[in-house]
């Protein structure tokens, strides 16, 4: 008898865990996504935008929360690695040549792995959060990786007194999205305000002149 209750028990489980699961990724709430990108800060709406470029703009008008297909195109967008593989090899170099006091410009997932392999920090990623002003190290950080201008990359990471750039060849996340093609590289590229001191195929590191 103990035994069929204990089925009994177990299906029960089963059933409601699959329900629970089936409300939590296909249950269709009665909100646009238009809507809630109306209430989001210019920066969020911007990365909406990105996400959903992809989707007809019929489509995309009659598009509730939490529907399959924002996950689907959410995976999609989020989907990339939080570091690649050879940024692993540049941490016992940073450890070697650069001091305690330094400080990078780097993503959230750069970052961390850099505070969690060599005690370095970063304007962006750990306790940063709790740190006076985040957005706007969120929003300075993001801008130096997306100008075009070697003079505004620089003045932007001397604001945030950092003497080192973290550039992998990836996505980054600094605090915002940042598709690859948005990083823009070649301002590194100038000797009056940068110099390369590390580089390889996953990863550039420049010195702050």
């Amino acid at each position: 008898m103990s035994d069929g209750r204990e089925i009994v028990r177990t299906a029960a489980t089963i059933a409601l865990f699959a329900l629970m699961l089936y409300y939590a990724y296909f249950f269709t709430l009665d909100v646009s996504l238009e809507n809630v990108r109306d209430l989001m800060p210019e920066p969020i709406r911007g990365e909406i935008d990105r996400a959903t470029a992809g989707i007809p703009e019929d489509q995309r008008q009659s598009l509730n929360l939490p529907l399959p297909e924002v996950k689907r195109y959410g995976d999609i967008y989020l989907g990339t690695a939080g570091v690649i593989p050879g940024e692993m090899d540049a941490m016992p170099w940073i450890l070697e040549h650069t001091d305690r006091s330094d400080r990078f410009v780097a993503d959230i997932f750069g970052a961390e792995l850099i505070m969690g392999m060599t005690t370095r920090i970063s304007t962006v990623g750990g306790d940063w959060a709790n740190a006076p002003d985040p957005v706007r190290m969120m929003t300075d950080t993001t801008g130096i990786y997306k100008t075009t201008d070697p003079a505004e990359a620089s003045r932007l990471a001397k604001a945030l007194n950092a003497t080192l750039v973290y550039l992998p060849r990836r996505q980054l996340n600094t605090g915002w999205w940042v598709p690859q093609e948005e990083v823009k590289t070649d301002k590194f590229l100038d000797t009056g305000y940068f110099k390369e001191v590390y580089g390889t195929d996953s990863v550039t590191i420049y010195r702050i002149l």
